[in-house]
Parts: C-alpha cells; structure tokens; sequence
C-alpha cells in the first residue's frame, strides 16, 4: 500500500501535465508593461551606476556566444582580482556599488553576465528572456575560458565571488578546471536549490516529463516572463529574500529600464540540467577534490537553496573552508545592508590577508 500511493499521486501528475501541455502553445513575446504608478516608482529610484572607471568588454565563446564582461580601472595596482559572477536571472548592471566598494578596498573587480543573462547573448532571439543550456558543463567551460583569458595579463590572485545560481557554476568550474583560480567565495551558493511546495523528486518527475513531451524550451508550470517582484519598491523583508528596500529592488529596477536585460521564470530544459548538475557536484569525491581556499557565506533565512547542504559541505566535504554565517540576512545578500554587506567583504579582506597575502607579494 505505501508504494501504491506514491505511484498514484504521480500518475496523476502525469495525466494533469500532459493534459497541459497538449494545449500549451508558446505566446509570441512580448515584453512586459509596468503600470504607470510602478514606472514612477523606478523613476524616482536610485540606483548607483558602475564606478567612473569601469569598463565594459565582450568576450566570443566557440559557438559564437558574445559574453559581456566588465572591469574596474585599477587592475595593475590591485593586490588580487575578484570575479563577481551573478545568481539566476541576475546582471552586473545590478553591482555597481558593490564593484566600487570593492575596489576602495583594493581589488581589481571584474564581473561577467553568464550566457543568456544580462548583457550576454540570448538562446533566442524571438524568446529573449527564455534560458536555454544544453549541459550546465557550458557555464563551467565559459567561466573557465574567461578566466585563462584573465590569467593572460593579470599576476595577483584570482577569486571569484559565485551568487546563488553563480556560485553553483563557480563551484563546477572549480571542479571541472583545476589550477585556474586561487580561492573562492561562495555566497548562497545553489549547490542544491529548494524545490518550493514540491519535493525535490516530484519537481524532477514533472520537469522530465516537460522535456520528454517536447517542451524544453516552455516555462515550467507557475514560470513566465518577467513582471516586477512586488507593486511597491518600499517594501521588504528577509522572506522576499532581503530586507533592505534601497537595495532589494535593483533587478526590478534594471529589468524595467532596460528590457534587453530581462530573464524570466525557469524553463523546464535549464531546470532539468540544474538538477543534474546539483547532482552531479553534490558528492563527496566532487566536492572533495576542491582543495583550494573557500569562504562560504550563509543567510539566516533562504528559501532558494538548502543551506545545509552548503554548511555540511564546508564543515565535513571541501577540505579548506571557511564557514560564515550571517544573521538577519535573506538569501538576497549583495542587496541587504551596509552592515552585511561589510561582513561579506570583511570576510574577503580575511580570506586574502590569511590565505594569500604572501602570494600577492
């Protein structure tokens, strides 16, 4: 009887998809259109821009894919170079600040939008805001790529800084290419993501069954194109992922200046390589094998990643780590406060000074 059950319940899983995406016809796009009394919102909003200095570039991967990535001015005065990759759907256009806070503090700050997001290409042009990655090796081997490229002319230190989404491709790379960085920062990283209200087998079964029925490139059920977080800029707290309203709406505010920069809801193709990369970088021997140093850095609250896959990584699996555990901060911690914000770079001023200082000079 107890397998019956299970058996049943996903039966009419199935039968209910199907139905759906028999009668799923894909919407031409069509950006979407912020009511007036949300575009005076982001109007009066400021966001800080990239600091004076930096400069944007292109970089053209092997099947044609343009990656746009910037930098500070200071690359041969810094004592290390920081790579600041962004979570899902996120873009550097969102970081100005923090490049330059950086910066002040020394570092060469680079930042790169993955393949579809930001400034990046798009998969599909007539689809713009539709992720689409064959195999999540592709973000690894881009990153990879970028950063020999970074290698070329720069002499101090490598460390990236892998967001949420980023951090689990800053995690891959690191795997997958040896030798290429000299430490890491792990913010939130989606090692493993949180499923929501399903479990994690029963999201598996309903994206597979989405990409075995031809509709790989469809949103997953409950996913559209973008639309604006919340209707009020002034509203936030740790459960809508960080609770200081000057910085949660930042991707709010470029999405809806800027539509080129849009990303939307999670595709059943990009969820279901997700998962497979989640699982094929959550072992022991993977994860294991990363012996240079790391920072993870941990919110309080996270409904987007299982933070305790990240925290038993750190303490029992990556063989130097450093865990850092940040109260009152939502997973959204690049758009928290200055107080938090200090703790993350604090914790990159430690990891440089203790583990290489003497490297840099």
């Amino acid at each position: 009887m107890k397998y019956i059950r299970p058996f049943i319940s996903y039966l009419f899983i199935l039968t209910i998809l199907s139905l759906i995406i028999f009668i799923w016809p894909e919407k031409k796009y069509i950006p979407y259109k912020v009511s007036d009394e949300f575009q005076k919102q982001v109007d009066n909003f400021y966001l800080p821009p990239m600091p004076p200095d930096w400069k944007w570039h292109y970089l053209k991967m092997d099947d044609g894919t343009k990656l746009r990535w910037g930098e500070t001015g200071n690359r041969s005065a810094a004592k290390a170079t920081l790579i600041i990759i962004p979570g899902y759907s996120a873009t550097m256009s969102m970081y100005g600040e923090h490049a330059d806070m950086l910066a002040r503090r020394g570092y060469h700050v680079v930042g790169i939008d993955m393949r579809g997001q930001g400034g990046s290409d798009r998969y599909r042009k007539d689809q713009p805001e539709k992720l689409w990655v064959n195999k999540f090796a592709e973000y690894s081997d881009d990153l990879a790529s970028f950063i020999k490229l970074q290698r070329e002319t720069i002499k101090q230190p490598i460390i990236p800084i892998g967001i949420s989404f980023g951090g689990h491709v800053a995690v891959r790379m690191a795997g997958e290419h040896v030798n290429l960085i000299d430490a890491l920062v792990l913010v939130a990283p989606a090692i493993v993501p949180k499923t929501g209200s399903l479990s994690y087998n029963q999201s598996k079964f309903i994206v597979e069954a989405s990409r075995f029925f031809g509709k790989s490139k469809r949103y997953i059920i409950g996913n559209n194109n973008w639309m604006p977080f919340r209707s009020d800029l002034s509203v936030a707290n740790i459960d809508l992922c960080a609770s200081n309203p000057k910085r949660l709406p930042y991707r709010d505010v470029v999405f809806t200046r800027n539509t080129k920069e849009r990303v939307g809801g999670v595709t059943a193709q990009w969820a279901g390589e997700f998962l497979e990369s989640s699982e094929f970088i959550n072992t022991e021997s993977f994860l294991g094998s990363i012996d240079i140093p790391i920072t993870m850095i941990s919110a309080e609250i996270d409904h987007l990643v299982e933070t305790d896959v990240n925290q038993f990584s750190c303490d029992n699996v990556f063989s130097n780590c450093k865990r850092v555990d940040l109260s009152n901060a939502g997973h959204c911690m690049f758009q928290e406060s200055d107080e938090i914000l200090n703790l993350i770079f604090d914790s990159v001023d430690d990891l440089f000074l203790t583990k290489l200082y003497t490297k840099a000079f």
